[in-house]
């Protein structure tokens, strides 16, 4: 039997669907799993030891006939059991289309349209249950619809594929000789973003910290603000290192692994921390905790109950959600979650 997933992105979205793996793997192990993903997220799959073969797209390919054509082609090498749209939108949609398969299956609810991609329609879901739990349902149907047992796991997610750092890395920041604490400032949307100002007094607040632990801030080549920004930081104090662009996805996996706390934005990262169980502080403002907080290890979410929380909006003028949330008081479950 073999399953094709279509969950392209974002980082985020691809870990909380991690764990259907397990859930099939544990109905049937000999099931075999490939999945389609976007080419920004890809590398946290290369490798897993459940997945048979990963399908890259990428949007770019959209303006290239002769890419699209390729990777259609590639799609269609396989004829499967049942191709699954964890995604619910047009291109996830159309991808799930154009497979290879008599079962194409989704939620009657999906958006943009995708549903009418699905010869399978499931039930509508419930937009407020966790991501991760809307996943392992749209899997529990899958697995009856071919007579296997349900099985649901806990199970923790270190086949996550480790990885090692980069020996130039670690030659300029002796940060791996010390514990540390990870900050992840950064997210796609910047409704969700907690101000550097906020993240600077919080580096203050845990100077004491500082001769136990350091800082390390984290974030993608591509947020020169951040860079800027994490590389001030490390200047002037001399517990903060700067990853900002110097790590890979996979690199980053290890780096949050090996961390003794995350504090973090609702973005990517702070998943990976979730399905590595780690000791996470979740910084919330427009987003809802209900349907993408953390969901595994020890954690805390913090947010303002605010009458306009959560909006689910990407731009705001007061983002009052965010500013309302204070240094102090993650510096004291900091302290609550280390000393």
């Amino acid at each position: 039997m073999r399953i094709l997933i279509v969950k392209l992105s974002a980082l985020g979205d691809v870990i909380q669907t991690l764990p259907v793996l397990s859930l099939f793997k544990k109905a049937n192990p000999f099931l075999e799993i490939d999945w389609v993903v976007d080419r920004r997220n890809a590398d946290i799959l290369f490798g897993h030891p459940q997945l048979k073969r990963i399908l890259v797209f990428s949007r770019n390919y959209l303006k290239s006939p002769f890419q699209i054509k390729n990777f259609l082609k590639e799609l269609r090498k396989v004829s499967y059991d049942a191709v699954v749209d964890y995604q619910g939108l047009l291109k996830s949609g159309l991808i799930t289309y154009f497979a290879r398969s008599s079962y194409k299956i989704g939620f009657s609810n999906a958006r943009e349209g995708s549903r009418f991609f699905y010869n399978i329609k499931l039930p509508p879901y419930d937009p407020d249950l966790h991501a991760t739990r809307r996943y392992l349902i749209l899997s529990k149907e899958v697995l009856k619809l071919f007579g296997l047992v349900e099985v649901l796991s806990e199970e923790d997610f270190k086949t996550i594929p480790e990885v090692k750092f980069s020996p130039e890395l670690l030659e300029k920041k002796e940060f791996s000789y010390r514990p540390y604490i990870l900050f992840v400032p950064s997210a796609r949307w910047e409704t969700k973003l907690w101000f550097f100002s906020a993240w600077e007094k919080l580096i203050k607040l845990l100077s004491g910290a500082g001769k136990k632990f350091n800082i390390l801030i984290s974030g993608s080549p591509e947020e020169e603000t951040l860079k800027i920004w994490a590389e001030e930081m490390e200047k002037k104090y001399p517990y903060v290192f700067s990853t900002v662009g110097k790590i890979s996805l996979k690199e980053l996996v290890s780096l949050i692994n090996q961390a003794r706390l995350i504090v973090s934005v609702d973005t990517g990262p702070m998943h990976i921390a979730s399905a590595l169980k780690k000791k996470t502080i979740a910084l919330f403002g427009p987003t809802s905790p209900k349907r993408t907080g953390p969901w595994g290890g020890e954690f805390k979410v913090i947010q303002k109950d605010l009458p306009c929380v959560p909006c689910f909006r990407k731009k705001c003028n007061t983002r009052e959600c965010m500013k309302n949330i204070t240094p102090e008081e993650v510096k004291q479950i900091v302290e609550e979650f280390l000393f």
